[in-house]
């Protein structure tokens, strides 16, 4: 498995939903981390989930990390889907991130069919 750093808590990050998305830096992204206050205390959660369209998915990849990058129309979007999408997990008893042992890519290829 590809080392693809730590999160802001520590733990290590994997694959996220979406694959290896390339910036336009050249670099590459796979869970852009955010921070949210869940029940009364602070979880992070990936921004990048399979509830984005391209335009969502585009829009992180081009924009430099910063507050503000929440406050417009997409960027409130994006972090209501990322909400959404940690909370149904976590309320199934999951991690808000891709397990390793999960078989996400097979369930994302086959649903694109």
């Amino acid at each position: 498995m590809a080392d693809f750093g730590l999160r802001p808590d520590g733990t290590r990050k994997g694959k996220g939903f979406l694959g290896e998305l390339r910036r336009p830096d050249g670099r590459v992204s796979t869970e852009l981390s955010i921070g949210i206050d869940f029940d009364g205390r602070e979880r992070l959660i990936p921004s990048l989930v399979p509830t984005l369209n391209k335009d969502e998915i585009d829009y992180l990849l081009n924009t430099q990390p910063s507050p503000d990058m929440w406050k417009t129309s997409i960027g409130n979007m994006i972090m209501k889907k990322a909400v959404d999408h940690a909370r149904k997990r976590m309320k199934e008893g999951r991690s808000a991130f891709v397990e390793e042992e999960e078989d996400i890519y097979d369930k994302i290829n086959k649903k694109g069919k």
